[in-house]
């Protein structure tokens, strides 16, 4: 079968230039201050990564000032599941092994994906290695509070992941993480068309299609080809 189309599809672009034109310098930041953890996510395939948005980050600013490097790799492995790539419409109430060794519990309640106790807000952005999906609050390794059941509890759920922490007025790890030039346009249970963001260093690219949540099994593949092309649920579209 041929689907003719209006334009030329970019490829996805590595998790730096995705979360950059994501709005997602708080987690690239973080990811900036660890070792080498940037370079080795840039590299991966077969990834799935749950990014906390930049408000997640900065709801606990408090709870990441005194991290050690070590600490804040071990919170950011925390994000990511390794030799899987896991669509929304592909994930069901499981546990799955992250790259830090410890396991994530997945939830779906009333079609909504919810990550321990993190919502998933934005689904399916694709990456050169995988796919990310973007959550409203940051993980805890050391805290794995999963019991949220609907949306409407999950910022007091989740808050208990680093407990006692308080927020900031500004945006922890941004420092010296340029302004991304796109924005990310929810579109979670929208069924649209394909659009593409695209820099001449790599940048970020997502597709739009259907986003029905229905609940199976994670698939490991190392195909990134068709399905990623056609399988996004969030839109990059420039500012």
């Amino acid at each position: 079968m041929v689907h003719i189309i209006d334009s030329l599809l970019s490829i996805p672009g590595n998790l730096s230039s995705v979360a950059q034109n994501a709005n997602l310098t708080a987690f690239l930041g973080a990811l900036n201050a660890t070792t080498n953890l940037t370079s080795t996510l840039n590299s991966a395939s077969d990834i799935t990564i749950f990014a906390p948005s930049n408000s997640a980050f900065q709801d606990i600013a408090s709870g990441l000032s005194n991290l050690t490097t070590a600490n804040l790799t071990d919170i950011l492995s925390y994000h990511v599941i390794n030799d899987t790539i896991a669509y929304s419409s592909e994930l069901s109430n499981t546990t799955l092994p992250t790259l830090g060794g410890s396991n994530l519990t997945i939830t779906i309640s009333n079609g909504t994906v919810f990550v321990n106790s993190a919502r998933v807000v934005n689904s399916d952005i694709l990456l050169g290695g995988g796919v990310l999906h973007i959550i409203d609050s940051v993980l805890n390794p050391n805290n794995a509070t999963n019991t949220t059941t609907s949306s409407s509890d999950s910022d007091a759920a989740a808050a208990g992941a680093f407990s006692g922490a308080s927020s900031a007025s500004t945006v922890p790890f941004t420092s010296g993480v340029p302004t991304p030039t796109t924005t990310i346009v929810d579109l979670v249970t929208s069924t649209t068309q394909v659009a593409v963001s695209f820099t001449p260093t790599g940048g970020a690219t997502a597709a739009a299609s259907s986003s029905t949540k229905k609940g199976a099994a994670a698939r490991e593949t190392g195909a990134v080809g068709a399905a990623a092309l056609f399988g996004g649920a969030a839109l990059l579209v420039n500012m």
